[in-house]
């Protein structure tokens, strides 16, 4: 997310300052790979770079072959091939045991702004959507797609950018966002007419809201900005911009009655929240308010028989409570170890990533799986 959330916020800078810019995009990949379909990297003309498409092996090469994209303004497709252990035709030695295209497309100003714009609305979709890129078009057809085309397929919904061509290719290419879906981040690529299209999926940003606003939630706050979340810190007391300036990349906001809750909750049901404002009062009303309004991930700071306590007392005040489930962590975070609101905010922003993965939170050393198997798209829609 912090890569998709920097692509953004380069791009509309590159077009405010009126520059032209290269944006790689990794559009397929075969075994191992760093990032999956849909990493980017921005090409500046002075040289330099947002993001990353993999951990830094190719990265400086790209950033070559990005100079004779930005100066002729042709689109191209590099591969990377490590499957052989003799990758030595790009002096990389990367032992990566994968195959990775990326595509670099050269944007004028007014491209980089609806570029930015299409992935920014995929990162605030309510659920995980298909972005569709064309990356080769074959032939010289009148009327063809193409490279460089776009579209985000969002439900029934399709934003194109770019020339999809005379055809049926955006129709025909909507058609394969339940297969890109269940591909996730290993994408799936189609010839569709006389042009390939290769197709990402773009999880929905996290929205965390932080019922608190001490000097411990800051690092909460904080971790889940440069993991490229959308944080909402809720205080009960009157803002001031010394408050606010306490959580940078964070809407702060006044809830003066925590049973009002609900008004300033994000309206997407992909929504993590923690309870942490150290007062038993407020917080047992911000919790009887977030089990009414079905968050994903729930969790309480403090000692469990404090929990206990605030339901116990919540129970007896309103009769019954929402069905509670394994979605709710009280003690909040993962036990990694530690002291000080640092080690605390990273065990809770840990946690809520792996439950909101799909993850139990282990050694990687321990997994049989894939390690970059797909989230359960039904974590976005489930009920507390």
């Amino acid at each position: 997310m912090t890569t998709h959330r920097q692509v953004v916020a380069a791009l509309v800078d590159a077009a405010a300052h009126d520059e032209n810019v290269v944006l790689a995009t990794v559009v397929r990949i075969t075994g191992s790979s760093y990032g999956g379909v849909g990493a980017r990297m921005i090409c500046l003309g002075d040289g330099s770079r947002v993001g990353l498409v993999s951990g830094g092996c190719l990265e400086s090469d790209l950033a070559e072959h990005a100079q004779r994209v930005y100066a002729t303004g042709s689109a191209e497709v590099v591969s990377y091939d490590t499957r052989d252990d003799d990758d030595v035709p790009w002096g990389l030695g990367l032992g990566c045991n994968g195959l990775i295209e990326v595509l670099l497309e050269p944007l004028s100003p007014h491209q980089a702004r609806e570029v930015a714009g299409l992935i920014d609305q995929a990162l605030g979709a309510d659920s995980p959507s298909v972005i569709a890129t064309v990356i080769r078009s074959h032939g010289s057809d009148v009327g063809a797609p193409r490279v460089g085309s776009h579209a985000l397929l969002d439900g029934a919904a399709i934003r194109s950018i770019g020339d999809w061509g005379a055809g049926s290719a955006l129709f025909d290419a909507a058609q394969y966002v339940s297969e890109a879906l269940a591909a996730g981040r290993r994408g799936v690529v189609h010839e569709i007419g006389s042009a390939e299209v290769a197709f990402e999926v773009v999880m929905p940003s996290i929205r965390l809201v932080v019922c608190g606003a001490g000097q411990d939630a800051a690092p909460v706050a904080r971790f889940a900005s440069e993991l490229g979340w959308d944080i909402t810190v809720v205080d009960h007391r009157p803002l001031t911009e010394a408050r606010s300036a306490r959580f940078p990349g964070a809407r702060v906001v006044e809830c003066g009655d925590a049973l009002e809750l609900a008004d300033v909750l994000p309206s997407n049901q992909r929504f993590a929240a923690v309870v942490m404002s150290h007062h038993l009062a407020r917080d047992r009303d911000y919790l009887y308010s977030l089990l009414k309004s079905d968050p994903t991930y729930l969790g309480v700071l403090g000692p469990r028989a404090r929990t206990e306590r605030m339901l116990t007392e919540l129970i007896a005040r309103e009769g019954s409570l929402p069905h509670i489930d394994e979605r709710f962590f009280s003690p909040v975070g993962l036990d990694i170890g530690g002291e000080g609101p640092d080690a605390i905010a990273l065990s809770i922003i840990s946690q809520i990533s792996a439950v909101t993965s799909g993850r139990t939170g282990g050694h990687l050393r321990d997994r049989r799986a894939p390690l970059h198997a797909s989230p359960p798209a039904e974590l976005a829609t489930s009920s507390i």
